[in-house]
């Protein structure tokens, strides 16, 4: 009997290691497998961290670049809007002159009325869509009779007038 016991204590022991080892491995290969998934986990987030790094160079870059050509924008603006303040400055000082000149001599002075004249005329008709005949003979002095040069010349000696009488009471 007691090569029986021990015979079955024996195999129990081997059993019992066989068994044994089989945990050993099955908890090693679960930690294998463990390290595997948190390893495969790890460099998935190391290429996600890398490419939002590269969305975030990207989009930074772009940003630069709208900002820099906002700037650029707003720099030819004001360039062209100082050209174009300097070219009225320089038109209106040269009109200024030309009319300093021209105010100087009579013909300027009478040039300038005929000007005014005919603005007028151009402003009155303006929009007129159908034309009138109004015989001058017949309607001398409608408001819609066209100046003749009798008119005219009765109004530059009246204006001429003004200007002798306003230059003797200076």
């Amino acid at each position: 009997m007691d090569n029986d016991l021990a015979d079955q204590i024996s195999k129990h022991a081997l059993t019992t290691a066989q068994i044994e080892n089989e945990m050993a491995n099955l908890e090693g290969m679960s930690l294998i497998s463990t390290q595997k998934e948190k390893t495969a986990a790890e460099v998935k987030n190391i290429s996600a961290l890398a490419d939002a790094e590269a969305l975030k160079t990207a989009a930074d870059a772009e940003n630069q670049r709208k900002i820099d050509a906002a700037n650029a924008e707003g720099e030819a603006l004001k360039i062209k809007a100082k050209a174009e303040a300097e070219a009225i400055k320089l038109k209106a000082a040269a009109e200024a002159e030309r009319a300093e000149m021209i105010a100087k001599t009579d013909l300027g002075k009478q040039e300038a009325l005929l000007a005014i004249y005919s603005d007028m005329i151009v402003k009155a008709n303006k929009g007129v869509e159908k034309v009138v005949y109004l015989d001058p003979s017949v309607s001398r002095e409608s408001p819609f009779a066209i100046s003749t040069m009798h008119n005219l010349n009765e109004d530059l000696h009246a204006l001429t007038k003004l200007g002798i009488v306003a230059s003797q009471q200076s």
